[in-house]
């Protein structure tokens, strides 16, 4: 789905009033209805937005590699808990993804969204199973960086605004979904090529934080990184579902 907010033709009907007039006595113009100032308002930041989803997607589109560190803070509010994590991130178009976490302790995602593995180096366990399974129950941790390559079906899929971007406060795309599970994800984006550093994801009382520092672009990436075989010892399990 490629449908964004675009700006709405605001058009003006004439009157056409037909009515009994004195002799020699001028015609009154029509009135054009005044257009409220909530409406003049949505239809700009409608207009807005659509031109930051349009520059959103075209560096996506240029991307081919991307490497960076990242941090991340996952606020369980409920529980009253907070986890803090580091690792590295590296991609390469289209789908080729590795995730690996320094702290607290170590583990390695290597996945080409079809497959994905997940390695646990201190538990000398590996797990094999689907992108797609994986997903549905922890691919949304990393939301909004995961979608390199695929920002055009990240907005289709959700309805956007944005706000900020001006007097010294951040540019920011918030996300939420046109349908199925509630969530808000908000991207921060940088003021000179809109990429997005930083992700917040907010999920019943869960709130996830990812911020990318020492960005590359397009920089070469030796692309066996991205591939992986379990070390020996290793317990591999495969999941299907």
């Amino acid at each position: 789905m490629k449908t964004i907010l675009t700006l709405a033709a605001l058009l003006a009907l004439a009157l056409n009033v037909s009515a009994q007039q004195k002799p020699g006595a001028a015609k009154r113009p029509a009135k054009t209805p005044a257009r409220p100032a909530a409406a003049v308002a949505r239809k700009k930041d409608e207009a807005r937005t659509a031109e930051i989803m349009e520059k959103l997607r075209a560096w996506d589109a240029k991307l081919e590699t991307l490497s960076a560190g990242f941090t991340q803070e996952v606020n369980f509010r409920e529980a009253g808990l907070t986890q803090s994590i580091e690792g590295r991130l590296n991609y390469a178009r289209p789908n080729l993804i590795r995730i690996e976490h320094m702290k607290p302790s170590r583990q390695l995602v290597v996945t080409d969204k079809t497959d994905i593995w997940i390695y646990k180096p201190e538990d000398k366990q590996a797990v094999r199973t689907s992108w797609e399974a994986w997903s549905k129950t922890q691919g949304q941790n990393l939301s909004g960086i995961l979608d390199f390559g695929n920002y055009a079906a990240l907005a289709a899929r959700n309805n956007v605004r944005t706000r900020g971007g001006s007097n010294g406060e951040p540019l920011k795309a918030i996300f939420t979904p046109r349908s199925g599970d509630a969530y808000t994800l908000t991207l921060t984006l940088s003021a000179t090529d809109y990429f997005p550093s930083e992700a917040e994801l907010e999920v019943d009382s869960t709130v996830i934080k990812t911020r990318l520092n020492s960005v590359e672009k397009n920089g070469q990436v030796d692309k066996s990184i991205f591939k992986f075989s379990p070390p020996k010892g290793v317990e591999v399990l495969e999941l299907k579902n």
